[in-house]
């Protein structure tokens, strides 16, 4: 009975096989063909494709053309060549410390030869002004590289619009400093390579060489530039710090007040970097933190813009406990200790230096000495008190007395004009025991973009110390006072310049991380995301898919160590369309006297080469490459082949570098073999591609004289080389190209046709990208042609050329859809096959883009994501595994910027409301009104401001594009391992409908065919590109802060306290350049209008 019970279950199933697998079925009103003839159709046109493309490619032929050169391999090593760009990378910024060291000694000098002239004009000052030349006109000249008009002669000073420029400190600043263009001169005729050299006055002007015209903002009096805010010079000026940030929300700091407090813990925050930690708490009769943060996390912009985030939603309430946030803020500190003495153990988290409080209050007069007693006796954690607001009626005696107790320093806060240059009054006070100790360290910052177009780029820093007396010359008290910080800038495409990417290949690549595991090189930075606030700190593991090998690898470059490791690992293309799988080796090793390491990648496919020797002449093999050939186009790619094309590469044309090797060959002493003014093996590698190219032509002119049927629906050949070789048959086609087509066409590594067939011995389909999946016009203009190549592979995997031919798409379609006619015995059916558009049948490559369709309203969509014009199937193909998915979150990602108070996943600058707008309130209001009009008013007479509207903005926000930094989700879909057929069954309701599916062999594509949707059910559009994710998904920084990565800290001295340092002066009262006659003015004024409401 068992039996037969096991027999009567089976038999439903075998049914549902047989009725699936071998008949044709129907659900939806069409008769589908069965999964077996699908998979049959896909063999017939597999065999029809690769019969063809074999004859028209002439692939083989390729094959044995390079085989019979018999060159010996010779191994690729990695560890070799990843040591050669340290070395270069060591020397390059080698240079670069010598210069600014020199800068240093001559700053040092003139500032302690200089006599402070308290009647000092500005009249009596000559500079070159940066934002305004009337007063010393200079003639300005293109230099290329520095992307300006400069003037190498002399430098030029910028001055923040909200510092004075008659200010005696500035002035006497910029006199002091005007004989530093004879080192700066110095250095750049020393190094022609040398970019911008500078330095940052602690006073706020900026000097910069050489002399050009400032180009952050295009209304030099909104300008805000302040470079004491710039994160390489906070981290030159001190050493890293761990912060809490404590807000007073008690309830006399309702209205603009509260505005202020939080627009200053914006500005605070931007001056931490990623060497620092911090944490935001808010405070009244109790204390919490005002985020997710459970303790200290690494000011990085994301950590960073959460806490902006949090502290935009606070509100005031309560009376002002200063002892609950006080001892919050302690209790913080004591916890962290654990985490920061673990080290490795908690991934070396942790400033392990400078500890500490920063507190935004309106006031107040508690007595708080019994707290310190408790948690900061003796001193360990500096306590710093910001003062917010006008109103005279809070007092500051008690919080004064915090600050001055504690090592730290008051300030005042008066209106939003006070902001940007009050908030860094802590860092002076940061840099005393580091000045005190005498000794200095070169730092470099995390990469950003450069203003000025220079691209991404790192800054190599030095601080300036003042050597003169405590307050005079005279004076034995050693001074403490940080002068300035000195820069001179080094480019990420002056890395790249040092990397052998001809001898890694196409694929191959290099990258650098710093201390932190962030990049300051790799293939996937973007530089031009169209912002020019801070970049987002991009981790390496957050450019390439996480697995743990790349953990790993991620941890012994941060450790500095020198190694080599394979794995297999997920390649995303250069376009984010397509994901590659393969054995990646990984050699790396660190630059000495920095925080850098650097790596080679190599793909399987590139640890091999030829050991190419020429077997005739030069001259010879010169001939080959120079002989027009009738009917076929020859370009060359447009490398640095010879001296003359260094810093020319992709401008240079096929001509040039003829001429040039011409003039090479010719210019060789009569006994000598090697070219010296081109790279010799470059060349000579040219030279036998144009040699065995040259053949190949030759090839397909025969075969396509012999037997024309085999060039049907082939618009052009191509077959380009690995030494940088492309020829194209027949040249009619390229006659029509326009010069810039034809410069797109010219370097075969830049080709996407010519990458993505290295990672595979099949044919690589493609048809033009439709990225937003809308019907384009079926016509002439639109019918660009499908791109077909393969790689021709030899022996330890060396790729020396790939064939490519561009297909009719007329033609292609009348191929394959004409084998579907066929049935088993070659019994034709038109009804049971794609000629009948009942039936859709479609053609998708390994992305799950569509290349083909029998569906004639479809035409308009070939090159679309299949996704958007069958969501619902291709969810299916995913679940099914005919395709798999593979997600990134991509944090260099560019988002448009929103209005103000629209939402977004990027920062926004602080909107400040106007006047109408406060005063427009309901009667209610007007507290918040007057405490408004009150800070208007000093800015007005103390500010100067003429813009209010504008005047808070920073620089960078005045010049930002439409696009902000933000998070998107990258998605890759790739072909399911070892599934060649497949099918299915997708219910919606009251209908259903059923699809299969089958790989088309020794080719990227699938055969999908399907029956029409249900009009019931709509389809649900998945798409491919990058994407923002729906509010609550995407990557959690809560999460993320619990789960900190591998980080090491700097390696220099903690200089945190010194028994040296004075604290005589721990207070200011205004940083508000005013005269009595404006505050007296200004207090009438309000009298006045006091008296009128």
């Amino acid at each position: 009975m068992a039996v037969l019970r096991t027999i009567s279950d089976v038999l439903p199933v075998l049914f549902l096989i047989v009725v699936f697998g071998f008949f044709s079925a129907s659900s939806n009103g069409v008769r589908l063909p069965s999964q077996a003839l699908v998979a049959k159709w896909s063999q017939d046109i597999s065999k029809e494709l690769k019969t063809k493309l074999d004859a028209a490619t002439g692939v083989q032929q390729v094959k044995m053309l390079y085989e019979e050169q018999n060159f010996p391999a010779v191994y690729v090593n990695g560890s070799v060549l990843v040591q050669k760009v340290a070395n270069k990378w060591q020397e390059m910024l080698q240079d670069k410390m010598v210069a600014v060291e020199n800068i240093v000694l001559k700053l040092e000098d003139a500032y302690k030869k200089h006599k402070r002239n308290y009647s000092i004009v500005e009249d009596d000052v000559q500079y070159y002004n940066a934002k305004n030349a009337s007063k010393m006109p200079l003639n300005l000249t293109y230099l290329d590289n520095f992307k300006s008009e400069v003037n190498t002669n002399y430098s030029a000073v910028q001055i923040p619009t909200d510092i004075w420029v008659g200010d005696n400190k500035i002035l006497n600043g910029i006199e002091a400093t005007n004989s530093i263009d004879e080192v700066f001169r110095e250095n750049y005729q020393k190094d022609p390579q040398l970019l911008w050299q500078y330095f940052g006055s602690a006073d706020g002007f900026y000097r910069s060489y050489p002399a050009a015209k400032w180009m952050t903002t295009e209304k030099p009096e909104q300008d805000q530039y302040d470079v004491r805010r710039r994160g390489w010079y906070i981290q030159a000026a001190s050493s890293p710090k761990n912060v809490m940030i404590l807000v007073d929300t008690s309830g006399s700091t309702f209205g603009m007040t509260l505005e202020i407090t939080k627009v200053s813990v914006y500005k605070a925050l931007d001056t931490l970097g990623n060497d620092d930690f911090v944490n935001v708490a808010w405070f009244n009769s109790s204390a919490e933190l005002v985020s997710c943060f459970e303790t200290f996390v690494q000011a990085n912009l994301r950590n960073k813009n959460l806490l902006k985030d949090k502290v935009k939603e606070l509100t005031s309430s309560g009376i002002a406990l200063f002892d609950k946030g006080l001892k919050k803020a302690f209790e913080a500190f004591k916890e962290f200790e654990d985490i920061e003495a673990a080290g490795r153990d908690q991934q070396n988290q942790g400033a392990m230096c400078h500890n500490v409080i920063l507190i935004f209050t309106d006031g107040g007069e508690a007595d708080e000495r019994a707290t310190f007693e408790e948690y900061n006796v003796p001193v360990k954690i500096r306590v710093f008190v910001f003062k917010v607001g006008t109103d005279s009626m809070v007092p500051a005696d008690g919080v004064r007395e915090m600050a001055c107790m504690n090592q730290g320093y008051f300030s005042n806060i008066q209106s939003f004009g006070a902001v940007r240059l009050t908030t860094l009054d802590y860092v002076p006070v940061l840099s005393r025991p580091m000045v005190l100790s005498g000794k200095k360290h070169f730092q470099w910052s995390d990469i950003y973009l450069d203003v000025l177009g220079l691209g991404m780029m790192t800054t190599l820093t030095r601080p300036v110390y003042n050597t003169t007396g405590e307050n005079n010359v005279n004076s034995t008290k050693q001074n403490q006072q940080m002068l300035a910080v000195v820069g001179t800038d080094i480019t990420t495409k002056n890395m790249e310049d040092t990397v052998p990417q001809r001898k890694i290949g196409p694929e191959g690549y290099a990258f650098g991380i710093n201390s932190n595991g962030y990049i300051l090189l790799h293939p996937r930075l973007k530089a031009e995301l169209g912002y020019l606030t801070e970049p987002p700190n991009v981790d390496f593991l957050e450019v390439e898919y996480e697995i743990p090998e790349k953990t790993k690898l991620r941890i012994e470059m941060i450790d500095q160590e020198t190694n080599q490791t394979t794995m297999r690992t997920p390649i995303m293309s250069s376009d984010e369309r397509y994901l590659e799988f393969v054995n990646m080796t990984y050699s790396y090793t660190f630059i000495t006297n920095t925080t850098f390491s650097v790596a080679i990648a190599q793909p399987q496919f590139g640890l091999w080469e030829w050991s190419i020797t020429s077997k005739g002449s030069l001259l010879e093999d010169f001939g080959n490459l120079i002989d027009e050939q009738d009917d076929v186009t020859l370009l060359i790619a447009p490398w640095e082949f010879c001296d003359c094309h260094v810093g020319q590469e992709g401008r240079i044309t096929t001509e040039n570098i003829t001429n040039s090797i011409q003039e090479a060959i010719a210019a060789l002493q009569q006994l000598s073999t090697v070219l010296e003014i081109c790279d010799d093996y470059m060349v000579r590698k040219l030279l036998v591609d144009a040699n065995i190219t040259r053949h190949v032509a030759d090839y397909w002119k025969k075969v396509k004289q012999n037997d024309p049927t085999k060039f049907d629906g082939i618009i052009f050949n191509a077959v380009a080389t690995h030494g940088g070789v492309t020829r194209i048959y027949p040249s009619s086609v390229p006659e029509e190209w326009t010069a810039e087509e034809i410069a797109a066409f010219q370097d075969p590594w830049d080709q996407q046709y010519y990458r993505r067939a290295l990672y595979t011995d099949k044919y690589v389909f493609a048809a033009p990208y439709n990225s937003d999946g809308v019907m384009l016009p079926v016509n002439e203009s639109y019918w660009t042609s499908l791109m077909v190549s393969k790689a021709v592979h030899m022996t330890k995997d060396i790729i020396h050329a790939v064939v490519a031919a561009s297909l009719d798409p007329d033609v292609f379609n009348d191929m394959w859809i004409g084998k579907t006619k066929k049935g088993f015995n070659d019994m034709e059916d038109e009804k049971l096959s794609c000629v009948n558009e009942s039936i859709q049948c479609y053609i998708l490559d390994d992305g799950g883009f569509i290349v083909a369709t029998n569906q004639e309203d479809r035409q308009g969509n070939v090159g679309s994501f299949f996704g958007i014009i069958d969501g619902d199937l291709m969810l299916d193909l995913k679940n099914k595994t005919v395709y798999n998915l593979m997600t990134m979150n991509d944090f260099q990602a560019a988002c448009p910027r929103q209005s103000a108070g629209a939402g977004s996943s990027g920062p926004r600058s602080t909107s400040v409301p106007t006047l109408s707008d406060v005063v427009n309130f309901n009667t209610w209001a007007v507290t918040a009104a007057w405490s408004f009009l009150r800070h208007f008013l000093y800015d007005i007479f103390f500010l100067g401001v003429s813009d209010f509207s504008t005047s808070y903005v920073e620089a960078e926000d005045i010049e930002a594009s439409k696009n902000v930094s933000c998070i998107k989700i990258v998605k890759q879909y790739y072909h399911g391992d070892g599934i060649r057929d497949s099918s299915g069954l997708i219910d919606c309701t009251s209908c259903s409908r059923l699809w299969r599916a089958s790989h088309i062999d020794a080719t990227n594509l699938l055969l999908v065919v399907t029956e029409s949707g249900c009009d019931a059910c709509p389809n649900k559009v998945v798409t491919q590109v990058a994407e923002e994710p729906p509010p609550g998904e995407g990557p959690d920084p809560c999460e993320a802060a619990k789960h900190p990565r591998y980080r090491e800290r700097p390696s220099e001295h903690c200089y945190d306290f010194d028994e040296n340092e004075s604290f005589d002066d721990c207070s200011s009262a205004s940083i508000l350049r005013s005269h009595l006659y404006r505050l007296l003015a200004l207090q009438l004024l309000l009298l006045i209008l006091t008296r009128l409401m």
